[in-house]
Order: structure tokens, then sequence, then C-alpha cells
């Protein structure tokens, strides 16, 4: 395929096509359908994609070292194999359900970050937490106040974790010690103006550069590790969800895309709500590589 030329590897019309990760073992694509009991799976050698899962709703997925995913859910974090090989990692912290839990990612040492989606179209809610999910299946809440929280990053030397929260239309940073497992000092990173779209899934490439899928926005944006916009690229629909590099050498870069209809106060003046929102899942080759995501060890 050309450099730069967006092709479709999936034409599934999901309801909201989330959570993409690249296995470089398998060289092989996953991703999820946050919106029904689904798990897909494409294949780089056959050019085939198709659903592997259908008995548990997933926000987000992460690779475990162990084989499988850990996928994050609305009643908890499960490590799923296969549909009759699945199990419940933690569903509680401090004695309360965890629940809510949308996109996530696992740092060097195998632990899960994840944040809530609380956020309810004109009505009353309660801003939600971002969980730490150890290696031995303790869940400790690490920050709150999340309205939607999305995709999690890291800085190369992990000095540094980025999340966004889509309501607020920003890309948080946080300082990170990969030792401890903290965050702290949280702060805007990067704000969209109304007309970019809503900040939505993210991924850190070998540059440390962060590149953002922009629900609303038809596209994905490329930051430099300072927050400075170093390139756009649009897609042939408005609701991109979410970004993942992949491909043999890296330098293949897959975005998801959701088809559902929601219409919001937090979409740009003037959106254009008529389809073709999205549903299909996206590639194209760029410049850059990206890297390998870490895996979990939960």
């Amino acid at each position: 395929m050309a450099q730069g030329k967006v092709e479709t590897i999936c034409d599934a019309p999901l309801e909201c096509g989330e959570g993409p990760m690249w296995d470089v073992a398998k060289q092989k694509l996953y991703w999820t359908n946050a919106y029904a009991p689904a798990i897909w799976e494409y294949d780089r050698a056959t050019e085939k994609a198709h659903q592997i899962g259908s008995k548990r709703q997933a926000g987000s997925i992460v690779l475990h070292a162990d084989g499988g995913f850990i996928l994050s859910t609305s009643d908890g974090f499960f490590h799923w194999k296969s549909d009759e090989d699945m199990r419940v990692v933690a569903d509680t912290c401090d004695g309360k359900p965890a629940t809510m839990i949308n996109d996530i990612s696992a740092d060097s040492r195998g632990r899960i970050f994840g944040g809530q989606e609380c956020y309810k179209e004109g009505e009353p809610f309660e801003s939600g937490y971002l969980y730490r999910l150890d290696t031995d299946g303790t869940v400790t809440i690490v920050d709150d106040g999340m309205h939607v929280a999305n995709g999690i990053g890291f800085s190369l030397d992990e000095s540094t974790m980025y999340m966004p929260d889509s309501v607020k239309r920003v890309v948080y940073a946080y300082d990170y010690s990969v030792e401890s497992g903290q965050v702290s000092k949280r702060r805007d990173f990067i704000k969209l103006p109304p007309e970019a779209g809503l900040p939505d899934g993210l991924t850190v490439d070998s540059e440390g550069f962060i590149w953002v899928a922009r629900w609303f926005g038809g596209g994905i944006s490329r930051f430099d590790p300072d927050g400075k916009l170093e390139r756009t690229i649009d897609f042939p629909v408005g609701q991109t969800s979410s970004v993942m590099f992949g491909g043999k050498d890296l330098n293949e870069i897959y975005v998801t895309s959701a088809s559902v209809l929601w219409e919001s106060k937090l979409a740009p003046p003037g959106h254009d709500y008529s389809p073709p929102r999205g549903g299909p899942t996206f590639r194209l080759i760029q410049d850059i590589q990206g890297r390998p995501e870490n895996l979990a060890r939960v």
C-alpha cells in the first residue's frame, strides 16, 4: 500500500470499534466493539478479519504475558483467553464495585491503568476514578475527577503518563514512578479546540510523540513531547476512536471508528452527524515507527 493512503482492513460497521492492540509475535491486531460483546482479530499475513469473542463486552484490551487479554468492562477487569476460558481478575476496589472501566494500558512492570467513563449526556453524574490494577490483583484509586477517561500511554522513559478526558477536551500528563506505580502532578498537556473534536484513544511512538484519535474530529493527530501539534491526518469518517501502531516494521497505523449516533453538546459547532460516521477499521503507513505495547502480568 502507498504511504499515507488510508485503506479499510475490516468493513464491519461496529457501533464503537475500540481498544486496538497489536500482537508483535503473532502479527495480528485485536480490538473490541465497546457497544456489544465482541472481540475482533485481523491477521496481517492473510489480510482477513473476523470476530473471535462474543461473550464479554469490553471497552479495551491489553495483551497478557500468559496469553489472551485483560479486558476492561462495565463490571471489572477480566482475563480472557477464549469465550470458554475467562476469569475475573478484579471487580472491587476498597470493598466497592470497580465499574465503568474504559480504556486500559499496561506499564513495563505489567500493571494495568484504567479510568472510568461516567459522563451522561443531559443527566446528572458523578465524576469517576483512575484505577491501578497491580500484578497481585489489587485495585487502587490513584486519581479522581474523570468524566470519560480514555487511551493511556507512557513517555519513552516512563516518567510521564498520558491520559485524555474526552469531555474536558484535554490530554492530561502525570509524573509517573514505574518503581512504585504512583502518579502525581496531573496537568493539562494537550487542549483541543472545539472544532478539533474530542481526544479519544492514544498511543506513543518510538520518538516519544503522542498520537491521538479525535472523535467528532474525523482523524488522528500527532503531538511532540512538549504537546505541540506536529501533524494531522484526516479519515473518511467523522468518529475516529483509537489508534495503534502495527505491522512487521511497526510503521503501519491502525485506527478504529464508530458508527453510533451520539448527538452531543460536546460536538464541534455545526457538526454534521450524517454518515459516514464510522464503524470500519483502517490502516495507513507513515514515516514513523511505533513500539511494542507493554504486556499485562496480572
